[in-house]
């Protein structure tokens, strides 16, 4: 049930819920590892077998058993012949005879009889002994088989973004594809007779497109696959058909911005609320961004968005994004917030969550973040939105929030 607050408002929270509420991942497939960055598994990566392999030395140096050197230091030394040299991808088939040492390199594999590893510069060397001045423990700069990873052990959780850590460590395991979930084809749909390509000059009344062209790199920031159709103009059949073209040609999800108010030509929310199963005309509980629709078009989730740039850029953020991971099956499907102490007392209209656009840094001495910048908050300016990295939850009831206090945040661009 979603609870309505004051002037038919519905908290920003159950709103996004609801969405998430109507969606389900799409199908996995099967993606060449060299393929897989950036996309999401849909399964578990368990290691079968023990990673490291076998046990190998942390560093250049000499291996030894700890017990001939436990001795050794500067008063008196012990001197070792060494038997033998150890590469990295030699299989270390001499054993490690009582008191003798083997030069070995970064990775080489630790030889049968040797329990520790002592690094070249705490050593006098010469072609056929090695001087030690410093004692060893068994262990020493080893790293041992399966201290990486055991055989059962997940190596990357379903829902992860593949990034290069964790390729690294589907390669580790000896995958040479991974189950990922197919990327959502995403259809973004400029309807409105005041609308120009950006790369056309507008006449009187008319306005480039930006907001297609800015959520179309949004889409791509979350895996998505975007396409801008062709704009078009304020009918609700023309609108209609467009939706329906976009599914027919293969969307997974549509987004569309303007339209979603009250307005004459408003024809977005119409078509959400006549042909959507489930379709829903929200006025949401923050700024910017209160007018939201949402809809399930024969199966397909569509967005409408407000058409102002920054009430656009903050609903994707707050609604569209969190969709667009469930799609993916990306874990969390909502990330946690961040805090961020304001440096500045920032003057709003109370009566709902004022979405604050800004710049944010890192705070040394909260371990959190600190406002660099607020910028301009009109919510149809684009030069300071750019500026952005960050949208602060300022709370509903008040109308000033001090410098100094700590509040909610998120970031603009995925992490």
């Amino acid at each position: 049930m979603l609870r309505e607050l004051g002037q038919d408002l519905t908290p920003f929270e159950e709103v996004r819920q609801f969405i998430l509420d109507h969606i389900e991942p799409l199908p996995a497939e099967d993606v060449p590892l060299e393929e897989a960055w950036d996309r999401v598994l849909s399964e578990h990566v368990v290691c079968d077998e023990p990673v490291p392999g076998f046990d190998n030395s942390a560093m250049d140096g000499y291996v030894v058993r700890a017990s001939d050197v436990a001795t050794a230091n500067a008063e008196n030394p012990v001197t070792l012949e060494v038997t033998a040299r150890v590469a990295a991808g030699d299989a270390a088939d001499t054993p490690l005879t009582p008191g003798s040492a083997q030069r070995i390199m970064t990775g080489a594999p630790i030889p049968e009889g040797g329990d520790a590893v002592v690094p070249h510069e705490l050593t006098e060397s010469t072609e056929t002994e090695v001087i030690f001045v410093v004692p060893a423990r068994s262990g020493q700069n080893i790293r041992r088989a399966g201290g990486d990873l055991s055989p059962g052990d997940v190596a990357v959780l379903a829902g992860a973004r593949l990034r290069g850590p964790q390729i690294a460590l589907v390669a580790s395991v000896g995958r040479r594809t991974v189950r990922a979930t197919r990327r959502p084809r995403v259809a973004i749909l400029s309807p409105g007779k005041e609308l120009v390509e950006p790369w056309e000059k507008p006449g009187p009344g008319q306005v480039r497109n930006s907001n297609a062209h800015g959520l179309a790199g949004f889409v791509r920031e979350c895996g998505g696959d975007p396409t801008v159709l062709r704009i078009v103009g304020d009918d609700l059949e023309e609108i209609r058909a467009a939706v329906k073209r976009a599914i027919a040609e293969g969307a997974d999800a549509l987004l569309s911005t303007g339209g979603v108010s009250a307005g004459d030509f408003d024809f977005v929310r119409q078509v959400a609320e006549e042909d959507g199963r489930p379709g829903r005309v929200f006025k949401t509980s923050m700024r910017p961004g209160k007018p939201q629709v949402f809809a399930m078009i024969d199966g397909k989730p569509l967005w409408g968005l407000p058409g102002n740039p920054a009430a656009a850029i903050v609903s994707f953020t707050v609604f569209v994004r969190p969709g667009l991971r469930k799609l993916l099956g990306e874990r969390p499907v909502v990330p946690a917030p961040f805090p961020v102490r304001l440096t500045e007392d920032i003057q709003y209209r109370a009566g709902r969550v004022f979405m604050l656009r800004a710049r944010v840094e890192p705070d040394l001495e909260s371990g959190g973040y600190l406002l660099a910048s607020a910028g301009d908050q009109d919510s149809s300016f684009l030069a300071s939105l750019s500026e952005a990295n960050a949208i602060v939850e300022l709370p509903a009831d008040r109308e000033v929030a001090p410098a100094g206090d700590i509040f909610p945040a998120h970031w603009i661009h995925p992490r």
